[in-house]
Order: structure tokens, then C-alpha cells, then sequence
């Protein structure tokens, strides 16, 4: 029998998480690692329940506060080794959501958090609160659809940059804000029609929100919204813009570096040093941020042992797992 239980959800939908859990399951199948998966979109609650209860060590992946301290509560009723990845920095909540983050940190066996600014936090809540990054690379490049690739090969010629930015879902902060920040970013583009924005919008729901505030998009903006491979878009552009009001660790900004594309991100958390940092970016200068994108995308590459970390993890959890 396994004994450890990864419960989250595989994409589609597209979203950060998911996008963790299917690289992560896959890293840990090609290491030859046994574990049980449950799709928390497609099984039954007993089932799901039923997996808890007959596994030692539970590691769960999804963002609701509430949920995560349903599963911790659980999880300690039950006696089971639970581990929670917190893919968000903390404090992002409203107080209530805030309070059920600290108190499923408690309760858990191990948080693991993105950032040091959150694990300072979690080890007051808990003090075996790990530090361990979500991005895990991915090799694979799926191309783009051969009339989507046409389009935007046409389109560059037309500027004399491109830059690009992804939202998987129109989504908001505790302050109302939009935490991707999109209609900032096309408000700022309309003052630089020389500059083109590619937006990766899988749902098509930032669009639709777009187009109901906004019906006449500058020329300069381009939606891409159907399923598709983000780094396709990424090497078709000449930087990636991460313009958002909370993170955590940003699959995207990673990727960006690994196929050396610059990064142009807002101060929200701690960045990578490779990236150019704005405050604001209705007053960040384009051409000023992107040559400076350009300069720090040219320093040496992090590395990425999050597999490998969260395997001897596991495996000091629970003894004798291959």
C-alpha cells in the first residue's frame, strides 16, 4: 500500500496549481516514487475521504483557506501526517481567510510556503514550516495552433516589441483590485502604440470582462483566448509582464527566464533578481523597464530541486517509501 496521498486538481482548468500538481505527479512517476493521486475535481467526497483515511501522509494542494482547514482539522482527528503547500503569500485574505490559514498551519504536520516573508509567519503558527518553491520545470513545448502561430508571427513586424502577460481567470484581491492586473496594463499600453501585448486568456473570461468596460481594445492588444501552450506565446515575445497585486511563486516568471525572455514584475512579493521590479505600473516607463529586463535576464540561472526536495521530504515523513 502507498503511503502517501497528493490530493489537487490537473489542468484543464489552467492555473498555477494544477499546473504544480501534473509536473509534480509527473516528477515523482518518472522517479519511480509511490503515491496515490485523487483529482479533487472528479472524486466523490467518501472516496476522497476513504484515501485519507487509509493513507499515513496526506499532501494537499488548493488555495481555499476553508477547505485546507476542514482537510487539517481531518487529517488531526484521524491521526494522519498532513502536509499543506501554501501557493499564495500569506496575509492575501480577508481576516477570516487569513485566520483559517494560520490555524490549518497549526494544525498541519508541515506547511510549505513560497517565499521567506510567509515562512517567517508560518513558523510562528508552526516551527517545522518548510521554504520550498512550486515551479518545477517542464521540458515539453506544446506548439501553438498553426492559424494562432501565423497570426502572431504577422504581427511583430508591426512593433518594435512584443510583450506578453497571462491570466488564467478574472480574479480579484481583498482590496477589489484585479490580482492580474490586466486593465492597468491596457490602459498603460494605449500610451505606447509602437509596443504590442500579447494576453494569454485560456478562459475567455477576461475578454469578455474587457470588452463590457472597454469596447474599443487599442490595436496594440491582442487576447489569445482559447487553451493553448503559454510558452509558445513566451518565445514569440520580447518580454513577460507579471503585473499582479499577490503571488507566489510564478511559473510563468520561471519560465520566462529559463527561455531567456525578460521580466518586467511588480513589487508585490520578493522577486527573482533576474527580474525588473515596478511599483506602479500605470507610471513604469516601458522602454526604461524593458532594457533593464534585458540586462538582468543575463544572470545566471537559479536552481530547481523542488522534486528532489519534496521526495526527501516525503520520505523522512514516512520510512521505508520507495
Amino acid at each position: 500500500m502507498t503511503k502517501l496521498l497528493i490530493i489537487g486538481k490537473m489542468p484543464p482548468p489552467v492555473g498555477g496549481v494544477a499546473e504544480h500538481v501534473r509536473r509534480l505527479t509527473q516528477s515523482l512517476r518518472r522517479a519511480g516514487f509511490d503515491f496515490t493521486f485523487c483529482d479533487m475535481g472528479n472524486t466523490p467526497l467518501f472516496t476522497m475521504l476513504a484515501g485519507i483515511i487509509t493513507h499515513p501522509v496526506i499532501h494537499i494542494h488548493f488555495s481555499n483557506p476553508l477547505v485546507q482547514v476542514t482537510f487539517a482539522i481531518f487529517c488531526r482527528l484521524t491521526g494522519k501526517k498532513l502536509l499543506i503547500t501554501y501557493h499564495g503569500c500569506w496575509g492575501r485574505y480577508r481576516a477570516l481567510g487569513n485566520r483559517a490559514v494560520e490555524l490549518s498551519a497549526r494544525l498541519a504536520y508541515i506547511p510549505i510556503v513560497q517565499e521567506r516573508a510567509s515562512l517567517l509567519r508560518a513558523l510562528q503558527c508552526n516551527p517545522r514550516s518548510r521554504e520550498i518553491s512550486t515551479y518545477i520545470p517542464d521540458p515539453v513545448l506544446l506548439p501553438l495552433p498553426e492559424a494562432l502561430h501565423s497570426a502572431l508571427v504577422a504581427r511583430r513586424p508591426q512593433y518594435q516589441a512584443t510583450f506578453c502577460t497571462n491570466a488564467w481567470n478574472v480574479t480579484f484581491d481583498k482590496h477589489r483590485k484585479e490580482v492580474y492586473g490586466i486593465s492597468e496594463l491596457i490602459t498603460r499600453f494605449g500610451e505606447y502604440p509602437e509596443f504590442q501585448l500579447l494576453i494569454s486568456d485560456p478562459s475567455g473570461n477576461y475578454r469578455r470582462y474587457i470588452h463590457e468596460y472597454c469596447p474599443h481594445i487599442p490595436a496594440n492588444i491582442f487576447f489569445i483566448s482559447r487553451l493553448h501552450d503559454f510558452k509558445s506565446v513566451l518565445r514569440l515575445s520580447d518580454a513577460f509582464i507579471r503585473n499582479t497585486t499577490t503571488d507566489g511563486v510564478s511559473l510563468s516568471v520561471y519560465e520566462s527566464r529559463e527561455l531567456g525572455i525578460p521580466v518586467l514584475a511588480s513589487a508585490a512579493v520578493e522577486r527573482p533578481a533576474f527580474c525588473s521590479v515596478f511599483d506602479n505600473f500605470l507610471k513604469t516607463d516601458l522602454r526604461e523597464k524593458l532594457g533593464e529586463a534585458r540586462q538582468l535576464i543575463t544572470l545566471p540561472a537559479p536552481a530547481h530541486d523542488t522534486a528532489d526536495k519534496l521526495i526527501e521530504l516525503y520520505r523522512k515523513i514516512a520510512p521505508n517509501q520507495n
